[in-house]
């Protein structure tokens, strides 16, 4: 045994060991003034497998035998606070399930948690606080539980039997990885441009020098033309375009870091908003960029 493992052998002093059938580190137990701490190894296996063994079992018997489901209902388009305003009292600390909220980029999550002495019980209470969730938030409502945008994105075409290309300058290439780390994406997914300079702007979308020069490569009307770009050489049904300032150089008093701009064009026309996101860091802009481009297509995918 090589010396660093020896290590592994110690424990704090009023802790116990939870025993480790897959590898040489033991986890740490500690329960003490109404709290309990486990401390797993890293690894995934070993730490299921502690887990389900060991700490589940304890904490069921802590618990009184009552079962708990968490279930997600996953939001963007609106800010916490707002979301908040809008379910009320559902909030509240002592509300059995109890309903969270995490923010990520964007994006809200709500967290359900159902308490039950029966898991069909907790499950039920958990499901109706989503219908009611859904019904009060509407379409600011994307997914449940792990689904992602591009996920649900990805669903939508591929129920509607529609295809996508992407033209990316700010976000270089991030919304086509989102769309590509779904399996399956090859059958609706087809093209994806990084069109960073003006010069791939023109050669590769065929967007007009004039209207560069004119309105600048940041601006609505040059993300509509290499939305249209896209379609047309693509030849998919959806096509997103971003163009916009990551920062954190580059901005100016009528563009400032965090100005972007999201086309959609889709058979029926082309929709293109503006963002701006703040003086925040490059990747938290990028990154929003890509979310809130991926919901304006599902919104215009529909429900």
């Amino acid at each position: 045994m090589v010396e660093n493992n020896k290590i592994q052998a110690y424990l704090p002093a009023g802790a116990s060991e939870i025993e480790n059938d897959l590898g040489t580190a033991p986890g740490i137990f500690y329960e003490g003034n109404k709290k309990i701490i486990a401390a797993f190894p890293g690894v995934p296996s070993e730490m299921k497998q502690m887990f389900d063994k060991l700490i589940m079992p304890r904490l069921e018997k802590i618990s009184g035998g009552d079962f708990l489901v968490v279930r997600k209902v996953r939001c963007i388009g609106a800010g916490e606070s707002a979301i908040a305003e809008m379910i009320g009292n559902m909030m509240a600390r002592d509300r059995n399930p109890l309903i969270n909220c995490t923010v990520d980029c964007g994006v809200i999550t709500l967290h359900i948690i159902a308490r039950a002495k029966d898991k069909h019980t907790a499950e039920t209470m958990a499901a109706k606080d989503i219908e009611k969730l859904r019904g009060i938030l509407g379409r600011l409502v994307y997914g449940f539980d792990e689904q992602t945008l591009a996920k649900v994105v990805g669903q939508k075409l591929l129920e509607r039997k529609k295809t996508l290309a992407t033209a990316e300058s700010c976000t270089g290439g991030l919304i086509a990885k989102m769309i590509t780390d779904v399996p399956g994406s090859s059958k609706y997914f087809t093209y994806g441009w990084v069109t960073y300079s003006n010069e791939s702007k023109m050669s590769e979308l065929g967007v007009k020098e004039e209207l560069i020069e004119r309105f600048g490569a940041v601006s609505g009307e040059v993300a509509q033309a290499m939305a249209a770009g896209a379609r047309e050489k693509s030849g998919a049904d959806f096509a997103i375009a971003v163009t916009g300032i990551a920062g954190p150089d580059g901005g100016s008093g009528k563009k400032p870091v965090g100005l972007v701009y999201i086309s959609i064009v889709s058979p029926d026309g082309i929709k293109t908003e503006e963002f701006l996101f703040g003086h925040r860091n490059r990747d938290f802009i990028r990154l929003r960029t890509s979310q809130n481009a991926l919901n304006l297509l599902r919104l215009n995918l529909g429900d």
